[in-house]
């Protein structure tokens, strides 16, 4: 069973749908277009958590997870205004931003199993 994400993230998480389509055009103005496989429609979500590192902090805990994920294990998690969906992050960044406070940023893009 999938884990599940389930950390606050900082307001103002943007997210990016894409619809996979192809389209055939034959030069007389006609164009003939479907989509492309079963799921055809993903997102991928650019969301920053802020907080410490250190045993039980926050910040922390979200690093652990997504190292355990190595950027290839898909997750479980919730999008603002969207159903819950699987997912994988490949990577992150980490900023200071001064006071013993960090933010980590990464980006999670929707996968597909059956």
């Amino acid at each position: 069973m999938a884990e599940t994400f389930d950390f606050d993230v900082q307001v103002g998480a943007s997210g990016d749908v894409k619809q996979r389509t192809w389209s055939n055009d034959f030069g007389d103005g006609y164009t003939q277009a479907g989509g492309v496989g079963i799921n055809t429609k993903s997102q991928a979500w650019d969301v920053t958590v802020t907080g410490r590192f250190g045993a039980g902090q926050k910040l922390q805990q979200v690093q652990d997870f997504l190292d355990r994920h190595e950027g290839f294990k898909s997750f479980l998690w919730t999008p603002p205004g969207s159903g819950q969906g699987r997912y994988t992050a490949n990577g992150y960044k980490l900023s200071t931003l001064g006071g013993g406070l960090h933010s980590l940023s990464t980006n999670f893009k929707q996968t597909f199993k059956p």
